[in-house]
């Protein structure tokens, strides 16, 4: 504990001797920030969601550079990897609301969608990720390019004895909720898997299922991951020493393997906010302090703006608070770009190709080409 009269001064003072006292975790202050914090970005998620594809990234980049601000990092989010669900008949890899929770990663590779050519033809020899990541940093002077995975691979775990991914000795664990949370808040994600299960790589297996991941993502040319999913970690630690200790082995294999693999700690964890990760960071840097942009819920945008600001000044103590993308093309847009000018966060945004609002991109995007050497 602290006290003061200067808030900030406070909550800096009570967290530095936290980590004192812990030695489990460390300050912001003393973590290396990944280098894609300081550019303009795109992120897949709000104009394609799963239905991504390499050639709608190709389509999002050539349109931000038509229009003289051309992403500098480009986040390939949720629907670039193998998953399935327990319906074997169901090989689609596009999920509908709620349906995700059921499905589980089958691979470490991307799946079809990325297998295919400018010429859209399948290349045997180069895998389908390195092409798209190629095309991005040599065609559209893209600098950092990151991917997308849950915590536990992905919203339903791995498939326990999936095709060559036999040897994590994954199995099934089920969510245990506390009541004050079911009382409080029902969850379609908690409630889906407490009925499904989630597939579980056991601690000891899950360094080299990061290793294995990260190594082949490195191999194709990324250069960092967004972790998303993270909480649920807490929930299944039956077992497993308690929550405790399954989220600090999980976060400890996970920060090895971005050590080893992303030269540049290369690292967004995202729906993160409970302490048994918190205290468990000694290297991840950019944390999501808020809940995401929802580009159709007009009623979401104040408490978006409010609640990350509000977060930001705990969890800004730990890493650098990122404040999620948004939609340049949007009733609330100018009201989210000023928010993110101001708040020292990684500016992003997740505008579908052709639907973008330029004049306001200018504003908060990178400078004229001509000043781009120089900044």
């Amino acid at each position: 504990m602290h006290t003061g009269t200067n808030p900030f001064e406070v909550v800096n003072q009570a967290v530095k001797a936290v980590e004192k006292h812990m030695q489990t975790f460390v300050h912001r202050e003393k973590k290396r920030l990944p280098s894609f914090v300081d550019w303009f970005g795109w992120c897949t998620w709000d104009a394609f969601y799963t239905d991504v594809t390499a050639e709608g990234v190709q389509q999002g980049l050539e349109s931000l550079s038509s229009g003289g601000t051309p992403p500098r990092f480009l986040i390939i989010d949720d629907g670039w990897q193998q998953i399935g669900s327990e319906d074997k008949n169901d090989t689609n890899c596009v999920v509908q609301e709620g349906a995700q929770f059921a499905n589980r990663l089958t691979g470490i590779k991307e799946n079809a969608k990325f297998q295919k050519t400018q010429n859209d033809q399948k290349n045997d020899k180069v895998p389908g990720l390195k092409l798209v990541v190629e095309d991005a940093k040599l065609n559209h002077s893209v600098k950092f390019v990151y991917v997308w995975h849950a915590l536990a691979g992905y919203w339903g775990g791995v498939k326990p004895a999936a095709s060559g991914m036999e040897h994590y000795d994954t199995a099934l664990a089920y969510p245990v909720q506390s009541p004050g949370v079911t009382g409080n808040q029902p969850d379609i994600v908690m409630d889906s898997l407490s009925i499904h299960g989630l597939g579980l790589v056991p601690p000891k297996k899950v360094f080299n299922f990061y290793n294995e991941l990260h190594a082949y993502l490195a191999s194709c040319g990324i250069d960092g991951v967004k972790v998303d999913v993270q909480n649920i970690i807490e929930t299944l630690g039956a077992g497993h020493g308690g929550r405790v200790a399954l989220t600090r082995a999980y976060h400890q294999a996970l920060e090895a393997s971005i050590a080893r693999n992303f030269s540049d700690n290369g690292c967004i964890s995202c729906m993160c906010h409970n302490t048994d990760g918190i205290y468990s960071a000694k290297q991840t840097s950019v944390v999501r302090a808020s809940d995401d942009f929802y580009p159709r819920d007009p009623a979401s945008h104040t408490i978006h703006i409010a609640s990350v600001a509000y977060n930001s000044f705990f969890l800004g103590e730990f890493m650098l608070p990122d404040w999620d993308m948004f939609h340049s093309l949007h009733p609330a847009a100018d009201y989210h770009a000023a928010a993110r000018a101001i708040g020292g966060c990684p500016i992003y945004v997740s505008d579908n190709p052709g639907n973008r609002n330029f004049e306001l991109l200018r504003k908060i995007g990178p400078p004229p080409m001509a000043l781009a050497a120089a900044w």
